[in-house]
């Protein structure tokens, strides 16, 4: 009889604080959220209109600061300003504000060098500043093709395997 009350009594503990760790988890989750509606507090001074990814671990991210739009450039290692002008009044992040935005990320992504040169010369209509994009590599790629030669005795060359598959088969018939 003992042994059961000792049993109720600890499950009983056991409950009561399980129970407080998902109130105070609850309770800090909320707090650090950031949600501050019906609060009081001051809302965000940093709103995020656009994110594009560019690569494996870069991307290009449009933000409001305090009435100024900034372009970011994002990498693992660093934060870098690509451009900077005044927010479009009452664009949260309406595709209105977003359009000249895009229209330079078409032109980027565009194969034909000249299209894309027309799209970022052409004025847009809005009073939102249009953001050229300057060349990274202006070199023709180069693309070098071993010869036979520079290829002989290398895991490359297919000869090596040829001479690996024949060693391998007289050893299996001798």
């Amino acid at each position: 009889m003992d042994t059961l009350v000792v049993a109720l009594r600890v499950a009983l503990s056991l409950g009561v604080v399980l129970a407080l760790l998902w109130f105070v988890q609850r309770r800090v989750a909320k707090s650090t959220t950031g949600s501050s509606r019906g609060r009081g507090r001051r809302s965000a001074a940093v709103q995020v209109v656009a994110r594009q990814g560019i690569g494996g671990k870069a991307s290009v991210v449009v933000v409001d600061v305090e009435g100024e739009r900034l372009v970011l450039g994002v990498t693992e290692q660093q934060v870098a300003v690509l451009a900077s002008g005044t927010a479009a009044a009452g664009s949260d992040a309406g595709s209105d504000a977003i359009d000249p935005f895009r229209a330079v990320l078409a032109a980027q992504a565009a194969p034909s060098l000249p299209a894309a040169a027309q799209a970022l010369t052409e004025e847009p209509e809005s009073a939102a500043p249009v953001l050229r994009a300057r060349p990274r590599n202006r070199r023709a790629a180069h693309i070098a093709v071993p010869t036979q030669q520079q290829l002989q005795g290398s895991i490359l060359s297919a000869d090596t395997w040829r001479q690996a598959a024949a060693a391998v088969r007289a050893r299996r018939a001798g």
